[in-house]
Protein backbone atom coordinates (compact mmCIF):
# COMPACT_ATOMS: atom_id res chain seq x y z
CA UNK A 1 0.00 0.00 0.00
CA UNK A 2 2.61 2.90 0.83
CA UNK A 3 4.12 1.46 -2.55
CA UNK A 4 0.64 2.69 -4.47
CA UNK A 5 0.44 5.95 -2.08
CA UNK A 6 4.43 6.99 -3.07
CA UNK A 7 3.11 6.45 -6.69
CA UNK A 8 -0.30 8.83 -6.16
CA UNK A 9 2.16 11.23 -4.28
CA UNK A 10 4.13 10.96 -7.85
CA UNK A 11 1.51 11.39 -9.76
CA UNK A 12 0.77 15.08 -8.08
CA UNK A 13 4.79 15.74 -9.04
CA UNK A 14 4.36 14.86 -12.70
CA UNK A 15 0.70 16.42 -13.20
CA UNK A 16 1.99 19.41 -11.91
CA UNK A 17 4.79 19.30 -13.56
CA UNK A 18 3.07 19.62 -16.56
CA UNK A 19 0.73 22.12 -15.93
CA UNK A 20 3.32 24.66 -14.76
CA UNK A 21 5.74 24.11 -17.82
CA UNK A 22 3.00 23.87 -20.82
CA UNK A 23 -0.32 24.63 -18.66
CA UNK A 24 -1.48 21.88 -19.36
CA UNK A 25 -2.57 18.74 -17.04
CA UNK A 26 -1.02 15.56 -18.24
CA UNK A 27 -3.23 12.66 -17.50
CA UNK A 28 -6.76 14.37 -17.97
CA UNK A 29 -7.63 12.35 -21.08
CA UNK A 30 -11.17 14.12 -20.99
CA UNK A 31 -9.26 17.57 -21.06
CA UNK A 32 -7.71 16.74 -24.24
CA UNK A 33 -10.31 15.74 -25.66
CA UNK A 34 -12.40 18.72 -25.39
CA UNK A 35 -9.77 20.60 -26.03
CA UNK A 36 -9.16 19.03 -29.61
CA UNK A 37 -12.79 19.37 -30.28
CA UNK A 38 -12.40 22.62 -29.09
CA UNK A 39 -9.39 23.26 -31.86
CA UNK A 40 -11.39 21.57 -34.73
CA UNK A 41 -13.92 23.67 -34.22
CA UNK A 42 -12.40 27.05 -34.73
CA UNK A 43 -10.32 25.23 -37.76
CA UNK A 44 -7.13 24.72 -36.16
CA UNK A 45 -6.39 21.59 -37.02
CA UNK A 46 -2.44 21.46 -35.97
CA UNK A 47 -3.34 22.23 -32.45
CA UNK A 48 -6.29 19.42 -33.06
CA UNK A 49 -4.08 17.03 -33.85
CA UNK A 50 -1.64 17.81 -31.10
CA UNK A 51 -4.50 17.97 -28.52
CA UNK A 52 -5.47 14.73 -29.81
CA UNK A 53 -1.99 12.61 -29.84
CA UNK A 54 -1.76 13.56 -25.71
CA UNK A 55 -4.18 10.87 -25.09
CA UNK A 56 -2.75 8.50 -27.95
CA UNK A 57 0.51 8.87 -26.13
CA UNK A 58 -0.77 7.92 -22.85
CA UNK A 59 -3.20 5.09 -24.28
CA UNK A 60 0.50 4.11 -26.20
CA UNK A 61 2.23 3.88 -22.32
CA UNK A 62 -0.97 1.76 -21.14
CA UNK A 63 -0.70 -0.92 -23.88
CA UNK A 64 3.07 -1.20 -23.14
CA UNK A 65 2.55 -1.52 -19.97
CA UNK A 66 -0.28 -4.24 -20.11
CA UNK A 67 1.56 -6.28 -22.53
CA UNK A 68 4.53 -6.03 -20.20
CA UNK A 69 2.54 -7.03 -16.74
CA UNK A 70 -0.96 -7.79 -17.71
CA UNK A 71 -0.47 -10.15 -21.09
CA UNK A 72 2.19 -12.14 -18.84
CA UNK A 73 0.52 -12.74 -16.15
CA UNK A 74 -2.09 -14.03 -18.87
CA UNK A 75 -0.34 -16.30 -19.64
CA UNK A 76 1.04 -17.05 -16.37
CA UNK A 77 4.18 -15.59 -16.79
CA UNK A 78 6.37 -13.86 -14.50
CA UNK A 79 5.04 -9.68 -15.17
CA UNK A 80 7.53 -7.20 -16.00
CA UNK A 81 7.28 -4.91 -13.87
CA UNK A 82 11.01 -3.66 -13.63
CA UNK A 83 10.99 -3.15 -17.11
CA UNK A 84 7.94 -1.08 -17.15
CA UNK A 85 9.93 1.08 -13.84
CA UNK A 86 12.97 1.43 -15.92
CA UNK A 87 11.29 3.16 -19.07
CA UNK A 88 9.16 6.08 -17.19
CA UNK A 89 12.81 6.69 -15.52
CA UNK A 90 14.11 6.83 -18.98
CA UNK A 91 11.02 8.88 -19.63
CA UNK A 92 11.25 11.42 -16.19
CA UNK A 93 15.19 11.85 -16.53
CA UNK A 94 14.79 12.47 -20.26
CA UNK A 95 11.73 15.65 -18.89
CA UNK A 96 14.48 16.42 -15.87
CA UNK A 97 17.87 16.64 -18.20
CA UNK A 98 16.37 17.74 -21.52
CA UNK A 99 14.80 20.41 -19.09
CA UNK A 100 17.65 21.46 -17.47
CA UNK A 101 19.67 22.09 -20.29
CA UNK A 102 16.86 23.75 -22.69
CA UNK A 103 15.70 21.43 -25.05
CA UNK A 104 12.04 22.21 -23.81
CA UNK A 105 12.83 25.88 -24.15
CA UNK A 106 11.53 28.24 -21.61
CA UNK A 107 9.74 27.04 -17.72
CA UNK A 108 6.01 27.72 -17.95
CA UNK A 109 6.11 29.22 -21.64
CA UNK A 110 2.62 29.28 -23.53
CA UNK A 111 2.33 25.83 -25.89
CA UNK A 112 2.55 26.66 -29.03
CA UNK A 113 6.16 25.13 -29.87
CA UNK A 114 6.85 21.31 -31.08
CA UNK A 115 9.04 21.00 -28.49
CA UNK A 116 6.20 21.65 -26.05
CA UNK A 117 4.04 19.09 -27.49
CA UNK A 118 6.89 16.31 -27.42
CA UNK A 119 7.18 17.21 -23.80
CA UNK A 120 3.43 16.64 -23.22
CA UNK A 121 3.80 13.60 -24.92
CA UNK A 122 6.74 12.29 -23.19
CA UNK A 123 4.73 12.79 -19.91
CA UNK A 124 1.21 11.75 -21.03
CA UNK A 125 3.05 8.10 -21.99
CA UNK A 126 4.53 7.93 -18.43
CA UNK A 127 1.25 8.84 -17.03
CA UNK A 128 -0.17 5.88 -19.16
CA UNK A 129 2.51 3.45 -18.09
CA UNK A 130 2.20 4.13 -13.74
CA UNK A 131 -1.50 3.74 -14.17
CA UNK A 132 -2.00 0.80 -16.32
CA UNK A 133 0.70 -1.04 -14.04
CA UNK A 134 -0.92 0.03 -10.61
CA UNK A 135 -4.16 -0.86 -12.21
CA UNK A 136 -3.04 -4.46 -12.99
CA UNK A 137 -1.39 -4.84 -10.02
CA UNK A 138 -4.34 -4.21 -7.81
CA UNK A 139 -7.37 -5.88 -9.89
CA UNK A 140 -8.36 -2.65 -11.88
CA UNK A 141 -9.43 -1.33 -7.80
CA UNK A 142 -6.23 1.49 -7.54
CA UNK A 143 -5.15 4.17 -10.25
CA UNK A 144 -2.45 6.80 -9.14
CA UNK A 145 -2.15 9.41 -11.82
CA UNK A 146 -5.79 10.79 -11.95
CA UNK A 147 -8.61 10.94 -9.36
CA UNK A 148 -11.59 11.32 -11.25
CA UNK A 149 -12.80 7.35 -11.10
CA UNK A 150 -11.07 7.32 -7.75
CA UNK A 151 -13.30 9.93 -5.83
CA UNK A 152 -16.33 8.44 -7.46
CA UNK A 153 -15.69 5.13 -6.24
CA UNK A 154 -15.35 6.96 -2.78
CA UNK A 155 -18.59 8.18 -3.20
CA UNK A 156 -20.37 4.88 -3.97
CA UNK A 157 -17.87 3.23 -1.48
CA UNK A 158 -19.46 5.85 1.49
CA UNK A 159 -23.23 4.97 0.49
CA UNK A 160 -21.77 1.37 0.11
CA UNK A 161 -20.90 1.34 4.20
CA UNK A 162 -23.78 3.57 5.18
CA UNK A 163 -26.14 0.75 3.29
CA UNK A 164 -24.88 -2.13 4.48
CA UNK A 165 -25.40 -3.17 8.11
CA UNK A 166 -22.61 -5.55 8.10
CA UNK A 167 -19.49 -7.35 6.52
CA UNK A 168 -18.06 -4.07 5.28
CA UNK A 169 -15.16 -3.97 6.42
CA UNK A 170 -13.13 -5.11 2.69
CA UNK A 171 -15.62 -1.64 1.76
CA UNK A 172 -13.77 0.10 4.75
CA UNK A 173 -10.23 -0.42 3.92
CA UNK A 174 -10.88 0.18 0.01
CA UNK A 175 -12.29 3.88 0.73
CA UNK A 176 -9.45 4.16 3.31
CA UNK A 177 -7.09 3.20 0.27
CA UNK A 178 -8.92 5.92 -1.93
CA UNK A 179 -8.69 8.63 0.57
CA UNK A 180 -5.03 7.97 1.08
CA UNK A 181 -4.45 7.95 -2.54
CA UNK A 182 -6.15 11.37 -2.75
CA UNK A 183 -4.27 12.95 -0.20
CA UNK A 184 -0.66 11.35 -1.31
CA UNK A 185 -1.50 12.98 -4.62
CA UNK A 186 -2.54 16.62 -3.59
CA UNK A 187 0.67 16.34 -1.16
CA UNK A 188 2.43 15.46 -4.10
CA UNK A 189 1.31 18.29 -6.13
CA UNK A 190 1.60 21.01 -3.09
CA UNK A 191 5.38 19.83 -2.39
CA UNK A 192 6.30 19.55 -5.94
CA UNK A 193 4.83 23.30 -6.82
CA UNK A 194 7.00 24.56 -4.22
CA UNK A 195 9.51 22.81 -5.57
CA UNK A 196 9.03 23.66 -9.76
CA UNK A 197 8.87 27.75 -8.28
CA UNK A 198 11.97 27.36 -7.09
CA UNK A 199 14.55 25.04 -9.50
CA UNK A 200 11.77 24.65 -12.41
CA UNK A 201 12.86 22.27 -14.87
CA UNK A 202 15.72 20.42 -11.98
CA UNK A 203 11.76 19.79 -9.72
CA UNK A 204 11.40 16.53 -12.28
CA UNK A 205 14.26 15.16 -10.84
CA UNK A 206 11.63 14.42 -7.40
CA UNK A 207 9.81 12.13 -9.84
CA UNK A 208 12.69 10.18 -11.39
CA UNK A 209 14.06 9.77 -7.81
CA UNK A 210 10.84 7.81 -6.35
CA UNK A 211 10.62 6.16 -9.62
CA UNK A 212 13.88 4.43 -8.90
CA UNK A 213 13.13 3.87 -5.53
CA UNK A 214 9.71 2.46 -6.16
CA UNK A 215 12.17 0.15 -9.07
CA UNK A 216 14.65 -0.61 -6.49
CA UNK A 217 11.97 -1.60 -3.62
CA UNK A 218 10.42 -4.08 -6.08
CA UNK A 219 13.49 -5.80 -7.72
CA UNK A 220 14.51 -6.49 -3.87
CA UNK A 221 11.16 -7.42 -3.02
CA UNK A 222 11.30 -9.51 -6.29
CA UNK A 223 14.99 -11.16 -4.88
CA UNK A 224 13.42 -12.25 -1.39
Amino acid sequence: MFIWFLLAFQGGTINTGGFLTVHRFVSHVTGFATLAGAAGAKANWVEMLGMLLVPVSYITGAMFSAWCVERRRIHNQTPLYSLVFSFMLISLSFIAIGGSMGIFGGFGEPLNLTRDYLLLFVLSFTCGLQNAVISSASGAVIRTTHLTGLVTDLGIGIVRILSIDKGHKHEVFANWTRLGIFISFFFGSFVSALIYSKVQFFGFYLPVCICLFVALRLRAIKKM
